[in-house]
């Protein structure tokens, strides 16, 4: 099942790209992605008041600081996993990079979810086609690191589904669709 809705999302972008679908088109498109989604999450850390980072729709479910804090931590450690250089002063592990994350007040999350995403971005736009090529292992299987762009890509857009859910839930809209009719 998970292989089939990453196939189709792959599909999907690859017959959303203009002509035919090139690698270079194909990496402009998962970085303008990335950069997309960068916009998303900020805006939409931003927009959540201080009072609501500790809210979760029920026990044992992320908080909004730790869906942000999520994100970031993502950001940051991705890109080692990919084989490209992770920023410094990030944690070794998920765990403990989250624990560092969630225990930042809500200004300094929001300069790292920034941070974060701007290196991420970096590391993306300065792949080579044969690094882009080269195989890793990414959530659990061997991929090469155009894929693994893709998978990181396809679980950050599933963590913005989650944000926004919980923006409307507190009663927040989303900074991009203000003024949507929809």
């Amino acid at each position: 099942m998970r292989t089939t809705i990453l196939g189709g999302v792959a599909l999907g972008l690859l017959l959303a790209l203009p002509g035919p679908a090139s690698a270079q088109s194909w990496a402009e498109a998962q970085v303008a992605d990335l950069e997309t989604m960068h916009e998303k999450f900020t805006s939409l850390a931003e927009a959540f008041p201080e009072d609501t980072y500790d809210w979760r729709p029920m026990e044992g479910v992320r908080s909004v600081k730790e869906v942000i804090a999520l994100i970031a931590a993502e950001c940051n450690l991705f890109p080692g996993y990919l084989g490209m250089d992770a920023p410094a002063g990030v944690a070794e592990s998920f765990g403990a990079e989250m624990e560092r994350l969630t225990a930042m007040s809500r200004s300094e999350l929001l300069v790292e979810l920034d941070r974060s995403f701007e290196h991420f971005i970096a590391q993306a736009e300065g792949l080579d086609e044969s690094a882009r090529m080269e195989k890793v292992q990414f959530f659990g299987r061997e991929v090469d690191v155009g894929t693994g762009l893709m998978l990181a890509a396809n679980d950050m857009h599933e963590h913005l589904g989650q944000a926004i859910a919980y923006a409307r839930t507190n009663e927040i809209v989303p900074p991009w669709s203000q003024g949507d009719s929809m």
